[in-house]
């Protein structure tokens, strides 16, 4: 099990942590680790799943931005080190440093991090000790693992009547075989269905024929485990949205809304923050289903966020599927309101948009994305995530983050559209 070294400076507690750990009696280690493979331990069984360090290295340099030289999130833990441009970058933005992450380890460590210890997580699943370092928190896993449950979700939509078209659940394998060869025989009346994981990162999916049904995936990690899944019809998509969430012991309350950018497929680009205007109608539309998720987690304190989209009936009309899947843990969105509350500015829209970067070890992206925002002096441009790797290869995609005058954005997508392909007549790709 990874393990960790950290130097011994702790800095002081939040105010609410003080009622528990009064100063100057005690000082707390504030740790947030950023775990975007948060759904692969779930499915798992287990932390720190190998082989996916690269896959978490973008939201661990967020992380790095957000809690800032003050350290607001505490100590950020991680596997690597972004590059030193990617620092300099950052140092002249903020006049000072961006913190050095808490390197993750894959030995035992010879000094462990003091307690008491105040642990946050992109999702709940971890618990540290002096003796052990980093391990699965059993509590946290089982509550973590029926929140996150699509076949779980899909059974509470059941309930409260939000089905707005067929999703078929399969528990295991053998389940898909057999329901699945039986639901190919009754003359399927879609065109084209999406097969999802239980738990799986976003585009964990596989697109079936009506003929596919019940059949042996293709896919590798259908075949990895025995897991469930759920089946449901691919629609029509028009847009996608998000409500940002936070809760208080099963109390939700709206927080933000959010636009999402993907592709055909449903593969994430990028997140809108949405004005007012335009996300009045859905927020109206999310009130009922903002209630009603105090009965599917009604212990629950954190953050989250509610997946929506809307989509195109056989007849040509609109309607707004509430509920495609619920996350109980950060999300982009979180992190793009983070951002903008901690870097308040008026007049603007902001942001994230993954872009593409083939760049060159003989160039300089930092400098060309300097070029950029002078040649448009009312949108700024800022790097999440470093446009090259520790030893200087270049990263394929990159995180930006813009903020851009609002009479500017006129269609969110389009003007996201417009964003990536100037990036990548700047960066490649």
């Amino acid at each position: 099990m990874p393990s960790i070294y950290i130097s011994k400076r702790v800095h002081l507690i939040l105010d609410l942590q003080q009622e528990f750990f009064p100063f100057p009696y005690r000082i707390m280690t504030r740790i947030f680790r950023p775990n975007a493979y948060f759904e692969e331990e779930l499915s798992a069984g287990e932390i720190f799943p190998p082989g996916l360090e690269a896959q978490n290295a973008i939201l661990e340099s967020c992380f790095l931005v957000l809690t800032g030289p003050e350290k607001e999130f505490g100590e950020i833990l991680a596997h690597s080190v972004p590059e030193k441009k990617w620092y300099e970058y950052w140092k002249n933005q903020f006049g000072s440093s961006l913190p050095i992450p808490i390197r993750i380890q894959e030995r035992k460590p010879e000094s462990l991090v003091q307690v008491p210890l105040f642990l946050e997580e992109w999702g709940r699943i971890s618990q540290y000790s002096e003796k052990n370092g980093f391990q699965l928190n059993p509590t946290a896993f089982e509550r973590s693992a029926h929140l996150s449950s699509k076949i779980a979700q899909t059974e509470w939509k059941k309930k409260f009547h939000m089905q707005e078209f067929p999703v078929w659940i399969f528990k295991n394998d053998s389940e898909w075989k057999s329901d699945g060869e039986f639901l190919r025989l009754q003359a399927p009346a879609f065109p084209l269905y999406v097969r999802k994981l239980e738990f799986g990162f976003s585009g964990r999916q596989e697109f079936l024929l009506p003929s596919d049904l019940g059949k042996p995936s293709k896919k590798d990690f259908f075949k990895i485990r025995d897991v469930g899944s759920v089946l449901e019809p691919w629609m029509d998509r028009t847009q996608d949205f998000s409500l940002l969430f936070s809760a208080e012991k099963g109390s939700f309350r709206r927080i933000a809304s959010t636009i999402l950018l993907s592709n055909q497929k449903g593969k994430y680009s990028g997140t809108w923050l949405t004005s007012e205007e335009e996300s009045s109608w859905y927020s109206e539309r999310m009130e009922p289903v903002l209630r009603n998720l105090s009965d599917f987690a009604p212990d629950y304190t954190g953050y989250g966020s509610i997946d929506s989209f809307t989509y195109r009936t056989i007849d040509g009309q609109e309607e707004l599927r509430k509920v495609s899947e619920i996350n109980f843990r950060w999300t982009m969105g979180r992190i793009l309101w983070e951002l903008c509350r901690k870097f308040p500015l008026s007049g603007v829209r902001d942001l994230l948009l993954f872009v593409s970067h083939k760049g060159s070890i003989h160039e300089d992206s930092y400098r060309k994305l300097e070029e950029w925002n002078r040649e448009e002096p009312t949108r700024r441009m800022f790097p999440l995530s470093p446009f090259y790797g520790p030893k200087g290869k270049p990263m394929p995609k990159v995180l930006l983050w813009f903020r851009i005058q609002k009479d500017e954005v006129s269609d969110p997508r389009q003007t996201a559209s417009d964003l990536a392909a100037k990036a990548r007549t700047k960066f490649g790709g």
